[in-house]
């Protein structure tokens, strides 16, 4: 078992992987038999049957009838799963090739072998309907390109067997009766196929893609017409190609070798040795030219090749005449051909379907599989038939004609890699609406245009509509110092009053008015309108701002406002401003600047990128360690549990922030990443796979690339462990380490998740930890442990807070003091915050968000059967109630329930009294409107949903 999975190792396939994969190079195996030894006895009997001149016709026959049958199986396509008829082009196959075979040993005709040799191109046709349908239908993007080689490897093995055995097998049995064994290899393909079908192929991969009233130009239009040319032809050129040098290999093997059996055997050797040189290619060279080089390398490889060869073959046959050298250039030709177009440029070229959309995708290739290769047989036919039969062109004019035709196909694979490249980098997604800002603050009451004298001694009116009326008016006084008697109304007890002169500030745009406005910001109920207020002053404001950043640098959320206004502001001078900051030593106040530089299109210098990249490894570097920690802990611990749900939301965020680097380094394309949660989250992930491949440094990109194509968290963790040293812990170190972490990386609220699976350790371990965060200054840690010492350890926590009661702690007093009758942890913050969280409104906030509403707001737990009176909390009636968990039945609208979020002042309105009776043990806040407007919370609704 450990070798089967050191073997899975090597050749990079993942354990979920090796079933379908070992199907499928048992599928190859066969096919790729079969397929070698009727290529191998048709071509020879055609050859020797044949004048060389049928050769082009026979070319032209099989292209009209692969093309129709191309059309046929296009339609065919638009009607049954892709599973059916697969099978069905397989049986179709079995039965025509059984059928010539009884009417050759019935008639003896030559003739069978002339559409025996067109019947070649049917087994391409239903590989494609077949292999490679399962390889787009059940691969995802990075699958495709990473196992496409490998499972083809079967059929090149196969093919390797079969063609050296065929000089061995023609002196035993007759040439014709290896047909036999190729059709007994095409049923056992059809066995394996049942069984791929029956057991990794679901209702979801079955499903028809494009229906019955779709036509072909509603499919060409969802794929970008230069692009679907492009791929057209680099599916033709290799078809053209292939026929025209087979023709010139054939004739030329025809003259030295006259023989039926002696050019079987011939023939068997040659593509027997090109196999095995294919098989090498394809296991140990493809993943390793494509990881290196890329798809460039996959798709110039084959035209290049051949541009060499043939400039060879030409050089010399103008020199020398077509002598034993031209022939051997000829079959290095021809060997391009099989080995390399096979082993490299056929899997890479299947690359280029997968930016299109995925329902459209399998259609695509088979419009392209049927028609474009039909078409790319059929020119070859008909170039061939004019320039043998009607020009009588020999060989070496044939070979200067197709030197020209494949410098032109390297160049198309040239133009065609870039339009790769154009098509994966201009991929749109359906990114989900940002949520719009709850309307801007403006006045009730319409704008007064009294005399300024009478303005002036509103001000200070008892009457609140009198000084509110004095506040929106000053803002059109035609006087210079009118912004002089807004002062006192910015300091107004009443909030509406405050509000206006705020609003009016912010018209009036003075400089002098700055300073009231930041004072403003630092209230919660304000700071929403006198952001505003300061936003409308635009530029100006800016070095204003500057001068109040750097003299808040011990005021970290000051800054982070600051921060916000200035993005808000935008421009040029905004954008200096924040590269001023990239290297603030505040962690938070770094971070902010860099999505605010990424907010507003900005892209760094080659100064600052060194800078970024630093950042971008510290976070990449805080994942790994996260990483390290899940894994540590997966055994303790259920996926569904707090702390590992807090691990996970941690690993996102801090991933989130290492995009958010790349973005402001290499473009806005990895915004791509915050998809990767959706419904598009595999063309989401194969998207930025492919965009690192393309955009970022090796150096980097072997960062990055292990978060986006690691199929598990064990595969992921390994693959960053030799980036980055991770060591294994014990639970309870683990979760000490969690605790110990830096602050700016970990957020309090997952130290205090860790801090709370302390309780079930030994009091001499967790007793320091547990002291040293009982005295941090976050209430939620602070709590916490508290809450767990007094568990642990007694003793102690009685000590610790006598301690505290000698020195007049009043912060920490007031959260130890509740825990002598505290009853579970249920009513810790830190469960309080876990019940925010999972209500449905509340669900996409951050946790400082969180814990606002849950340190503003007035909060209740009232029991099964109680009658509450909250009129005396209402204040203003300017509020909400947010139920968590139970229900209160209010008269006339009946009961709300967890996750009811309703405007007090509309309930009031209804005549709804404000008397509830809890009908069963319930939880809930009244929360200040002002503050679900700035988080943009819906209210009034069953299940509230962030907008």
């Amino acid at each position: 078992m450990k070798k089967i999975k050191d073997i899975s190792r090597m050749l990079n396939i993942r354990k979920d992987e090796e079933g379908l994969v070992s199907l499928l190079m048992a599928y190859s195996f066969f096919m790729g038999g079969a397929t070698a030894l009727f290529y191998t006895v048709v071509a020879s009997s055609f050859l020797v049957s044949f004048d060389r001149l049928m050769l082009p016709q026979v070319y032209v026959v099989g292209g009209v009838f692969v093309y129709l049958l191309g059309l046929g199986l296009t339609r065919i396509q638009k009607r049954i799963a892709f599973d059916k008829l697969a099978e069905n082009a397989l049986l179709f196959l079995i039965v025509s090739i059984a059928f010539f075979l009884v009417a050759y040993h019935l008639t003896g005709s030559k003739w069978v072998f002339f559409f025996l040799f067109i019947w070649n191109r049917i087994f391409v046709l239903v590989n494609g309907v077949t292999f490679w349908a399962i390889v787009v239908k059940l691969f995802n993007f990075q699958q495709s390109k990473r196992l496409s080689s490998l499972i083809n490897s079967g059929e090149v093995f196969s093919s390797v067997i079969m063609y050296l055995a065929v000089p061995g097998l023609v002196k035993i049995l007759p040439i014709d009766s290896l047909l036999i064994i190729a059709v007994g290899f095409l049923i056992v393909c059809a066995v394996l196929l049942k069984q791929i079908h029956k057991r990794y192929v679901t209702t979801e991969h079955t499903r028809i893609e494009v229906k019955n009233k779709v036509s072909d130009n509603v499919v060409a239009e969802a794929v970008d017409s230069k692009y679907y040319r492009n791929i057209f032809l680099l599916a033709l050129l290799p078809v053209f190609a292939l026929f025209y040098v087979e023709y010139i290999f054939f004739t030329e093997s025809r003259a030295v070798f006259p023989n039926k059996e002696s050019l079987a055997s011939f023939l068997g050797v040659f593509f027997g040795i090109s196999a095995i040189l294919e098989f090498f290619i394809k296991t140990f060279l493809y993943n390793k030219l494509i990881n290196k080089y890329g798809l460039k390398l996959g798709i110039l490889i084959l035209p290049l090749s051949l541009v060499f060869s043939f400039a060879v073959s030409v050089v010399y046959g103008l020199s020398y005449d077509t002598a034993a050298i031209f022939f051997a250039c000829i079959a290095l030709s021809r060997f391009f051909m099989s080995a390399v177009r096979k082993a490299i440029a056929e899997p890479a070229y299947q690359v280029l379907y997968q930016p299109i959309q995925a329902r459209f995708r399998l259609n695509v290739q088979g419009r392209i599989e049927g028609r474009a290769k039909a078409m790319g047989g059929l020119a070859a036919g008909v170039l061939l038939f004019g320039l043998v039969n009607i020009s009588r062109m020999d060989a070496l004019q044939l070979a200067i004609l197709f030197l020209v035709v494949a410098v032109c196909w390297a160049f198309a694979a040239f133009l065609g890699e870039n339009s790769y490249k154009k098509m994966v980098r201009d991929k749109v997604f359906q990114f989900p609406e940002k949520s719009k800002k709850s309307a801007s603050y403006r006045p009730a009451q319409n704008i007064s245009h009294k005399p300024f004298e009478q303005l002036t001694h509103q001000i200070f009116s008892p009457k609140e509509a009198d000084r509110i009326e004095a506040a929106l008016g000053l803002g059109v006084a035609s006087r210079f110092l009118a912004y002089k008697y807004l002062i006192p109304l910015l300091q107004d007890q009443n909030k509406r009053v405050r509000e206006a002169a705020i609003y009016t500030a912010g018209e009036l745009k003075r400089a002098e008015l700055w300073p009231f406005l930041m004072e403003q910001m630092e209230t919660d109920r304000y700071f929403s309108v006198a952001f505003e207020a300061l936003v409308k002053s635009g530029p100006p404001l800016l070095k204003y701002i500057e001068k109040s950043f750097l003299s808040n640098n011990d005021n970290r959320y000051r800054q982070l406002h600051l921060l916000k206004i200035v993005e808000q502001i935008g421009g040029p001078e905004a954008i200096r401003f924040l590269r001023r900051n990239l290297e603030n030593p505040n962690r938070f106040v770094k971070d902010k600047v860099m999505e605010a530089l990424r907010n507003l299109r900005y892209t760094c210098n080659s100064t600052e990128q060194t800078f970024m990249l630093n950042e971008l490894d510290e976070h990449l570097k805080t994942f790994a360690w996260l990483l390290s920690a899940q894994h540590d802990l997966s055994d303790a611990y259920e996926s569904d549990s707090q702390l590992m749900l807090n691990v996970e939301r941690e690993k996102l965020r801090i991933m989130r922030k290492a995009f958010i680097v790349l973005e402001a380094v290499y473009g806005s394309r990895f915004h791509a990443v915050t998809l990767l949660k959706s419904d598009q989250s595999t063309d989401a992930r194969d998207y930025l796979t492919e965009i690192c491949d393309l955009l970022l440094p090796e150096n980097i990109k072997n960062k990055v690339l292990p978060y986006l194509d690691s199929y598990s968290l064990d595969e992921m963790r390994r693959r960053y462990a030799e980036i980055y040293p991770l060591t294994s812990l014990s639970v309870d170190e683990r979760l000490i380490d969690i605790i110990n972490r830096d602050y700016t990386r970990i957020s309090r609220w997952t130290k205090a998740v860790a801090i709370q699976e302390l309780r079930h350790f030994s009091a001499d371990v967790v007793t320091p930890v547990l002291v040293a965060n009982a005295v941090s200054r976050s209430k939620v840690i602070s709590q916490t442990a508290f809450y767990v010492l007094r568990i642990v350890n007694p003793t102690r926590f009685r000590t610790l807070m006598d301690v505290m009661t000698r020195n007049n702690d009043a912060f920490h007093l007031e959260i130890v003091k509740p825990l002598d009758w505290l009853a579970t942890e249920e009513d810790l913050l830190i469960s309080k915050l876990r019940r925010l969280r999972e209500t449905y409104a509340l669900g996409g906030l951050l946790s400082g968000e969180l814990q606002k509403i849950l340190l503003t707001s007035a909060y209740f737990q009232e029991k099964a059967g109680e009658v509450i009176d909250l009129r005396k909390h209402l204040g203003d009636g300017d509020v909400s109630i947010l139920v968590t968990y139970g229900k209160l039945y209010f008269s006339k609208i009946g009961a709300l329930e967890a996750g009811n979020i309703r405007n007090v002042a509309e309930l009031i309105d209804m005549g709804v009294a404000m008397i509830p009776n809890a009908l069963e043990d319930t939880e809930f806040y009244i929360i200040e409107n002002f503050l679900l407007k700035d988080l943009n919370i819906r209210q009034n609704v069953v299940e509230s949903v962030e907008a």
